[in-house]
């Protein structure tokens, strides 16, 4: 129905009603010039706009890839610092085991130091009280500089400052010096 009333009102209308005066015209024409202008000026900022956007959108895909780079390099960075660390903790496990095996030899050279310069001094004592040997201290001795080496050697270990120092041996090792070094007399 309603088209029939649309139709009916077309035909209706008549040429006259189409037809508008000069000054109406021109101002419709004039009209549509600055639209035109004014269409082609948003066509042109559109334009631009769409520039401006497809730089931007290269811009941020350079930053896109740098970022992917940067997470790259940041993932490359973690794993060579964690492998870093793993190293770190290996060397360290090893000097603390190193350290501690130093500390037990270090205490079992000092017990077996003192058990042979125990050994060392019951073995002087033993042949200071029953004499067996006049050439004690400096057997294998064959000249006067391996002497004075010798005896310099024995006045270091068993001097009575020394820890295990002994009167009795110094005085016995200073007694086999002088009878031997009048013998070597030149």
């Amino acid at each position: 129905m309603q088209e029939d009333l649309k139709d009916s009102a077309k035909e209706s209308m008549t040429e006259e009603d189409f037809i508008i005066s000069e000054d109406e015209f021109e101002e419709k024409k004039k009209w549509l010039f600055k639209e035109n202008i004014r269409l082609e000026e948003l066509r042109k900022n559109l334009e631009q706009q769409q520039e401006n956007l497809e730089e931007e959108k290269k811009v941020v895909d350079i930053q896109k890839q740098m970022l992917e780079r940067q997470k790259r390099h940041s993932a490359l960075l973690k794993e060579q610092l964690d492998n870093q660390k793993r190293l770190f903790d290996r060397q360290w496990q090893i000097l603390e085991r190193e350290t501690r095996q130093l500390a037990i030899d270090r205490e079992k050279f000092k017990r077996d130091k003192l058990m042979y310069r125990d050994e060392v001094y019951r073995e002087a004592r033993r042949n200071l009280t029953y004499k067996k040997e006049a050439n004690m201290f400096f057997k294998g001795v064959r000249d006067n500089v391996s002497l004075k080496k010798r005896y310099k050697a024995l006045l270091k270990i068993y001097h009575p400052d020394n820890l295990n120092g002994d009167k009795e041996i110094l005085q016995a090792i200073s007694a086999e010096y002088e009878s031997l070094s009048r013998s070597y007399l030149p």
